[in-house]
C-alpha cells in the first residue's frame, strides 16, 4: 500500500478523532504515555514502527473505513455495516509493512538519489497540498476569526502543526509517491515487447471489435469521434462532408428557446388529454373506481344534473344524428377537461406558430448565401473542397467528413437523414436545415471493410502490452520481496 499518512482525509480525520480514540477496558496498571508511545508495533528488516506513528495511520485507516460506509450508505443504498477494528488493525499492519519495505528497497536500489529537476517537482507538490491543507484549517477553525496578517497566518500555521499537517509531511509524502513511480520504473526496466505480441495483440483487437461493431455497428462512429483506438472498420459506414451555412448565433438562440417553451405545452396538452380519456373511461364503465366516479362528479358539476344525464346518453349511443353531434359538442364545451384540451391545443399552437415564424424569418436570412453556395457546389466541375475551405462555417468538420451508418445517432436526425438518403459517391444534397443552419452534403466516400493498418496502431498496442508486462513484474517483485522480507508484528501491544 502507498500510504500517506497526510491525505487530504486525514486532516478531517484528525479534527475529528478523540485523543483517547484507542483506549478500551480498564487497566489497574498506570502507564508511562510517553514509555508506552515508543513501544514498537511492527518491525520490518529491523526498521521499527513505534506505536505513536502505528496509531496516525491506523486512526487514518479507521476513519476512512467509516467514510466508505457512508459513501456506500447514501449513495449506493446499503446498509452501513460496524467498522472492524480487528479487520482495520491487519489491513493497517500489512499496509504500513509493504510501505515500509518498498521504500527500503527504493534506497537499496539508490533509487533515492534525486535530480535537481526531481526535488524541483517534489517541493512544488508539496507547497500546492501543504497550502490546500492551510485553506482547509482555515475554513474550519478560523471562520469569523477577528484574526488577520500575520497573526492570522501563524495562527493556520500552529493549528495544522497540533494536527501533524506540515509542509515538511508533505514533502516526504511527495517524495515517496516518488520512489514508488521509480519502483514501478525499475520493474520495467529489461522488458522488451517482440513483433510477435503485438501482432497477436492486434489480432485479438481486431477480432474483439469486429464482434462488438456487428453487435452494435453504431458503436464504431462513437469511438472514432471520442478519440478512441479503433482496429476495424465495419461494412456501412459512408463519409460525408458539408458546407455549413450557419445561422447567426442570436438566431440559433432564439429558436431553441422557443423549442424548450413547447415541452412544457406538450406535457400539459398530454395531461389534458390523459383527463379527457379518464372522464369518458369511466362514464361507459359500470364499475369505475370510487375516486373516477369522483372525478366525473366534478366534471358534471358545471353541467348541472339534468345536462349531465343527457351528456351519459349521448356517450352511450352507438351513433350520432348530426343534430345530436351538436348536442353533444355544446355539452362538452361546458366541461373543464374539454375546456382544459381545448385550451393546452391553442396554446402550444400558439407557441408552434412562434416558432414556425421565427424559424422562417432566420432562414430568410442565409437564402441568398445558401442559394449562392448550392449553385457553385452543383456547377459541373465544382471543387467542393475548394468550396469548404472558402464557404463553410463548420469549424469543427473532421478532415475524411462525417462518418455515420443507418444505426447513427450522433447527430441531428435531419442532418443523419439527409446523408443517407445521397446515393451514390458525389451526390450533393439539397440544403437541408437544421437548428444550425442549411447544411448542403456531398457523398464523399465508403469507408472500407476491415483492419485498420497495424502501424498506425503499433505504438498504442506496444505500450499497453509494456505497461500490462511491467504491472505484472512490479507485483511479482513485491511478493518476492514480502517473502524474503523480516517482519515481525506485536498487534497485542497496540491493543494494551
Amino acid at each position: 500500500m502507498k500510504t500517506n499518512p497526510v491525505n487530504r482525509k486525514l486532516a478531517l480525520a484528525a479534527l475529528l478523532l478523540a485523543a483517547a480514540f484507542l483506549m478500551s477496558g480498564c487497566n489497574l496498571i498506570v502507564k508511562d504515555m510517553a514509555v508506552d508511545a515508543q513501544q514498537v508495533i511492527l518491525s520490518v528488516n529491523g526498521e521499527e514502527i513505534a506505536k505513536e506513528q502505528f496509531t496516525r495511520y491506523y486512526e487514518n485507516a479507521y476513519q476512512q473505513a467509516q467514510e466508505d460506509q457512508a459513501y456506500y450508505a447514501q449513495y449506493y443504498g446499503i446498509s452501513p455495516q460496524a467498522v472492524d477494528p480487528d479487520a482495520v488493525l491487519e489491513n493497517t499492519l500489512e499496509s504500513i509493512a509493504r510501505h515500509t519495505l518498498l521504500m527500503q528497497k527504493a534506497r537499496e536500489l539508490g533509487l533515492d538519489v534525486m535530480t535537481d529537476e526531481e526535488n524541483a517537482t517534489i517541493e512544488e507538490q508539496a507547497s500546492t497540498q501543504f497550502e490546500s491543507i492551510r485553506q482547509q484549517v482555515k475554513n474550519v477553525f478560523f471562520a469569523g476569526t477577528a484574526l488577520e496578517g500575520e497573526e492570522l497566518e501563524a495562527a493556520i500555521d500552529k493549528k495544522a502543526a497540533e494536527l501533524n499537517l506540515t509542509k515538511e509531511a508533505y514533502r516526504k509524502s511527495a517524495l515517496e509517491n516518488k520512489l514508488y513511480e521509480k519502483l514501478h520504473d525499475y520493474a520495467g526496466r529489461d522488458i522488451e515487447v517482440s513483433e510477435e505480441q503485438i501482432q497477436s495483440a492486434f489480432d485479438e483487437k481486431v477480432a474483439q471489435a469486429k464482434a462488438d461493431y456487428a453487435e452494435n455497428l453504431a458503436a464504431y462512429g462513437t469511438a472514432l469521434r471520442t478519440g478512441q483506438t479503433v482496429y476495424y472498420a465495419p461494412a456501412g459506414y459512408r463519409a460525408v462532408r458539408q458546407i455549413l451555412v450557419q445561422l447567426p448565433q442570436e438566431e440559433q438562440d432564439a429558436i431553441r428557446a422557443l423549442e424548450s417553451e413547447l415541452s412544457p405545452l406538450q406535457t400539459a396538452l398530454n395531461q389534458a388529454q390523459a383527463g379527457l380519456t379518464r372522464y369518458e373511461d369511466a362514464l361507459k364503465n359500470e364499475s369505475a373506481s370510487p375516486e373516477d366516479s369522483a372525478f366525473v362528479d366534478e366534471q358534471h358539476a358545471a353541467l348541472g344534473e339534468e345536462a349531465a344525464a343527457r351528456v351519459k346518453e349521448l356517450l352511450a349511443l352507438e351513433s350520432l344524428t348530426p343534430e345530436q353531434s351538436a348536442e353533444l359538442e355544446a355539452f362538452k364545451a361546458a366541461l373543464p377537461v374539454y375546456r382544459q384540451l381545448e385550451e393546452a391545443k391553442a396554446l402550444l399552437a400558439a407557441k408552434q406558430e412562434e416558432l414556425d415564424t421565427k424559424r422562417e424569418a432566420a432562414f430568410s436570412g442565409i437564402q441568398a448565401r445558401t442559394d449562392e453556395v448550392y449553385q457553385l457546389a452543383t456547377a459541373e466541375g465544382a471543387d467542393f473542397d475548394a468550396l469548404i475551405a472558402q464557404y463553410n462555417d463548420d469549424v469543427n468538420q473532421p478532415e475524411q467528413g462525417y462518418l455515420l451508418c443507418q444505426d447513427t445517432t450522433d447527430y441531428v436526425p435531419a442532418f443523419t437523414q439527409a446523408a443517407l438518403a445521397l446515393e451514390s459517391v458525389g451526390d450533393i444534397s439539397q440544403p437541408t436545415r437544421t437548428n444550425y443552419g442549411n447544411h448542403i452534403l456531398r457523398y464523399q466516400s465508403d469507408v472500407q471493410e476491415g483492419p485498420v493498418e497495424l502501424g498506425g496502431v503499433r505504438e498504442t498496442l506496444e505500450h499497453e502490452l509494456f505497461h500490462a508486462r511491467q504491472d505484472e513484474v512490479y507485483t511479482q517483485l513485491q511478493e518476492a520481496w514480502m517473502a524474503e522480507a523480516v517482519i515481525e508484528k506485536y498487534p497485542e501491544r497496540f491493543k494494551d
